[in-house]
């Protein structure tokens, strides 16, 4: 997952270099189309839920069903993690250290189901770490776009 991550950063530079094509005249409105078009609040939505189905649990779990859920966790962020960069730094920045942990999170997980305690506690972090950066990137879209929310731009 970690390989997956890197080989797709690289390529942020590329993206950014093109230019834009969103629409806006402001950062506010550029992120907020952006949120739209790619689908941030289900994709965000979508990993919050893959984080919490693993729980604190994991390590009781039927491997089996474990690494299914942690396999759409991996699938999932890889399908975020598609939709970067943002138009603001900032925001790309926190969502790439939110899809980092969050891979880093199903992986372990997968490779712990078999009943690796320490896996499965770094995937517990790694998680916990994914939550929190999470909701630091809504955060930032909201203090990014409170004006096109206003309806001030």
């Amino acid at each position: 997952m970690v390989l997956a991550l890197s080989v797709a950063i690289p390529g942020l530079g590329l993206a950014a270099a093109c230019g834009s094509t969103l629409t806006g005249n402001t950062l506010a409105e550029q992120v907020a189309g952006w949120a739209k078009t790619t689908g941030f609040a289900a994709q965000v939505d979508t990993l919050q839920a893959d984080l919490r189905r693993i729980g604190p649990s994991a390590q009781r779990q039927d491997p089996g069903a474990l690494r299914a859920d942690c396999d759409v966790l991996v699938t999932d962020t890889l399908a975020a993690n598609q939709n970067l960069p943002t138009p603001d730094p900032t925001l790309t920045t926190v969502l790439s250290d939110a899809y980092t942990a969050s891979g880093t999170a199903g992986r372990d997980c997968f490779s712990g189901a078999g009943g690796s305690r320490a896996l499965l506690t770094r995937s517990l972090a790694a998680r916990t770490t994914a939550r929190h950066d999470l909701i630091k990137a809504l955060a930032r879209y909201d203090a990014v776009t409170v004006a096109v929310a206003q309806g001030l731009s």
